[in-house]
């Protein structure tokens, strides 16, 4: 290597430690929420191939001191790195390949400790600020190994905090592999006193050194605006939920079996014994966290709307809003618990407290919540006249026992996070089946439509006019 790539390489480390620390602090800030921000994926995809770029050029170091070791591991590590970066990008940007994400990080990982490993106890070990990095990679890895492997039995908050450690971490092997290439640069000198030519490849790694400063950093710094900014209006929403919480009664339903469900229920405005009104159950989107009964009504749209005082007199129902219990959810969704069979004990239950409508029965959400409502209506459409599922999906094979019931599907066709085709397929079945169900698709709308869906118009009104048969 020339003094001209060992100072390209020290450049491009020192902006992977750079990065990688504002990613870290972006971690500590927003935690797990870090993969919804709108600008992670493409910094994820600038600090990845940045990564490739020093990977090329440590390796071509490894190969000109005949540390054949440290350079197959090397290989492989790359591979790896390369392999594991194409299928986070997929799932963040289009949604697919997620059911290979967790397996590619555990090879990752695998990879990084073999490495570290070979850092530690091949020829390489006798470069000191090798072997260091070889031993935190090592270690690191371990750690989150550990992490991985014990996350059902650790807690929610210990996890993640092992996981934001881990996150800053990645900004120290960079500064290890700094201090040897700068030590490596100390001991060259160019050969001759006329300036030596420039190689097409030291070319190329000055484009890319160029780019990084113009793409990655700035990209890096923005994501940590955005998440600033994604902090400031939770912490607003937080305030708005919390007086929105206060409307409801917070309750806990005990089935026969000692399940419990916590869950919040508004009255009608005026309740009147005498009558019967509708029900109205409000699936709250995925996101909270599983404990929190006050910010999982932040995650039911329908309750938020119909719990305004203009709604509530001109829709006067009662609405509930079921709590999902951490690493649960309301069905639809293969190999996920479910709670769904606890939720409709609780419902049926209220007819025994209140006078509700048995023929008026509605059930919506989004997200998580979207394939709640699919799942609801299929599993049991005795229990309800109309459903609106937002953003959801189900399985087609059950879409025709929900024939009777009234449907009102919303769907953006660009959406990254549930796939437009999962509503697609319910509503093609249930009207194979003979059903009826409205449908509507945003054609450059993706994940975030629930705002365009609660001000369609007559939506409402064709809600509440739904009645079983």
């Amino acid at each position: 290597m020339s003094r001209k790539l060992y100072t390209l390489l020290i450049y491009l480390l020192s902006l992977s430690a750079l990065i990688a620390l504002l990613q870290g602090i972006v971690r500590f800030m927003v935690g797990n929420q870090i993969f919804r921000l709108e600008l992670f994926k493409s910094s994820f995809l600038a600090m990845d191939i940045i990564t490739l770029i020093e990977a090329v050029l440590i390796l071509s170091y490894y190969r000109s001191r005949h540390y054949w070791f440290a350079f197959c591991t090397g290989i492989a590590l790359a591979l790896s790195t390369l392999c594991y970066g194409i299928v986070v990008y997929s799932a963040l940007a289009w949604g697919s390949l997620i059911q290979y994400v967790i397996p590619m990080s555990y090879i990752l990982l695998g990879v990084s400790i073999i490495y570290g490993t070979a850092l530690i106890f091949s020829q390489a070990r006798k470069q000191f600020w090798l072997k260091a990095a070889g031993i935190f990679i090592f270690f690191n890895g371990l750690v989150l190994v550990f992490a991985f492997l014990w996350i059902t039995k650790l807690s929610s908050n210990t996890s993640e905090r092992i996981t934001q450690w881990s996150y800053l971490a990645n900004g120290v092997v960079p500064v290890l592999l700094i201090l040897h290439f700068l030590k490596e640069r100390s001991t060259i000198q160019e050969v001759g006193t006329a300036l030596p030519s420039i190689t097409i490849k030291e070319k190329v790694f000055r484009i890319a050194a160029i780019l990084s400063w113009l793409v990655a950093l700035p990209l890096s710094i923005l994501l940590l605006e955005e998440a600033g900014s994604s902090i400031h209006w939770a912490n607003y929403n937080f305030k708005k939920t919390r007086e929105l919480a206060e409307l409801f009664e917070a309750r806990i339903f005990i089935n026969h079996h000692g399940d419990t469900l916590r869950y919040r229920l508004l009255k009608p405005l005026g309740y009147d014994t005498s009558g019967k009104y509708p029900l109205v159950i409000s699936l709250p989107y995925g996101g909270q966290p599983g404990t929190d009964t006050i910010r999982q009504i932040e995650g039911a749209g329908a309750a938020q709307l119909l719990s305004s005082d203009t709604n509530r007199k001109k829709y006067p129902a009662f609405l509930f809003v079921p709590n999902c219990p951490p690493g649960s959810g309301w069905g639809g969704i293969p190999g996920y618990p479910s709670v769904d069979s606890l939720v409709y004990e609780a419902i049926t239950s209220l007819d025994e407290q209140y006078k509700i409508d048995p023929k008026r029965r509605y059930v919506t959400g989004i997200s998580r919540g979207g394939y709640g409502t699919w799942n609801f209506i299929c599993i049991r459409p005795d229990l309800f006249a109309a459903a609106i599922p937002i953003c959801g999906g189900g399985n087609p094979l059950l879409a025709p026992r929900a024939a009777a019931v009234a449907v009102w599907a919303f769907h953006g066709a660009k959406d990254r996070n549930v796939p437009v085709k999962g509503s697609r397929d319910m509503i093609a079945a249930i009207r194979k089946a003979g059903g009826r169900p409205k449908y509507t698709e945003y054609a450059h709308e993706g994940h975030n439509i629930g705002y365009q869906v609660e001000i369609t118009p007559g939506l409402w009104d064709w809600l509440f006019a739904q009645q079983k048969k």
